[in-house]
């Protein structure tokens, strides 16, 4: 099963469909949460906006709009379940 995410890819937004088996890692990004207070994102996206890298199996990544809590959480309501530790 895929799940829909919002993807930031060269000062823009888009979106993508992940499949939440291949996600191994997910990291907060601050640099685009940097950007994104700064101005420098696509225009309409709130300044408090949290910002997460998941990383694919495959060493391919992926930078998406919201917490790494808020991808988990999304990831697990998907009936993936990740692993702790």
């Amino acid at each position: 099963m895929l799940i829909r995410l919002t993807e930031v890819k060269n000062n823009s937004l888009r979106e993508v469909f992940v499949n939440p088996e291949r996600v191994v890692m997910i990291l907060e990004d601050h640099r685009t949460k940097s950007l994104n207070e700064s101005g420098l994102l696509a225009e309409g996206l709130d300044k408090n906006h949290r910002f997460s890298r998941l990383v694919m199996d495959g060493n391919s990544d992926v930078i998406v709009v919201g917490s790494p809590a808020m991808i988990e959480e999304t990831l697990q309501r998907s009936g993936k379940q990740l692993l702790r530790g």
